[in-house]
């Protein structure tokens, strides 16, 4: 059972958790977020969120009122509290409370436990649809609070039995909603945009997968005139993993089952998993 969260430090009852009205997170939508998954009450790939979660901050002028070893300690005592050792966790840091609701002050931070969720079995069997959508994210770099996009167009992907979308400029596709995108074009090369996307953590571990196995990598401009010639496409996230992708609007992805390179790029990220819990859990390596 989920019953505590942390507000600015302090152990909270998660039911009767608040801040106050005069917050820039709730105010102006002013805040930065970051998410993890817990597995055998290990963090995954720790160091990557709360680097990620810091550069997040300082990219929007937002100070972490602790610093990251105090911020990892504070994580292990809410996943003792809580008692569960496979959950995710989420951290917010906001704008703080404006007396202009207008200008950041003191950011106020929050770390939230969510139970562990679960991408369904048969997305990974068979792929999925992405619907393409023309929308370029304010600063992409940012893992801002601001999904109002994402959200706001649910219902049009629900109506094109698509259960993601793919934004684009117009030029050039950038990511998804949630996830980073990628191709493996006909000579075998995984492609995936570099700039003017959130660069995933899911996403730095596929693409060292992706070398380490000799798949050719390319982070660069991704047109949307090379889709049509894809051999495979795929997503990463913290939830997905690597997910396939066999059809775009109305275009069907080779085949129109998941490929054997992104399969396998699968497989090289759920050992890389294994291989990181099985480091961590050695008593040496744990520090807090």
């Amino acid at each position: 059972m989920i019953r505590y969260c942390l507000i600015n430090g302090v152990l909270t009852d998660a039911a009767q958790a608040s801040i106050g009205l005069s917050d820039l997170g709730l105010l102006r939508g002013y805040g930065i977020f970051d998410y993890f998954l817990v597995r055998r009450g290990m963090p995954m790939f720790f160091d990557d969120y709360l680097d990620r979660f810091s550069r997040s901050a300082a990219l929007l002028g937002l100070e972490l009122p602790v610093s990251l070893p105090e911020l990892k300690a504070h994580i292990f005592r809410l996943l003792e509290a809580n008692g569960l050792s496979d959950t995710a966790i989420r951290l917010l840091l906001t704008g703080g409370y404006a007396e202009d609701s207008y200008t950041p002050t003191h950011p106020n931070w929050i770390v939230m436990q969510h139970p562990m969720p679960q991408v369904p079995a048969r997305q990974h069997a068979e792929g999925i649809k992405l619907m393409l959508y023309r929308h370029v994210r304010e600063l992409p770099e940012v893992k801002s609070t601001n999904y109002l996009t994402g959200i706001r167009i649910r219902e049009a992907l629900k109506s094109a039995g698509a259960p993601e979308v793919l934004y684009h400029d117009g030029r050039c596709v950038s990511e998804s909603a949630r996830s980073n995108f990628y191709i493996i074009t006909q000579e075998g090369v995984l492609v995936t945009p570099r700039d003017k996307v959130l660069h995933g953590v899911t996403r730095k571990q596929v693409l060292q997968s992706a070398r380490e196995i000799g798949i050719p990598v390319e982070e660069r401009e991704l047109l949307l005139t090379e889709l049509p010639a894809a051999a495979e496409t795929f997503l990463t996230s913290t939830l997905k993993g690597v997910l396939p992708v066999v059809q775009i609007d109305e275009l069907r992805i080779g085949s129109g089952a998941p490929g054997p390179i992104s399969t396998r790029l699968g497989e090289a990220f759920r050992a890389r998993v294994e291989a990181y819990l099985q480091q961590q859990n050695l008593p040496e390596e744990r520090e807090f």
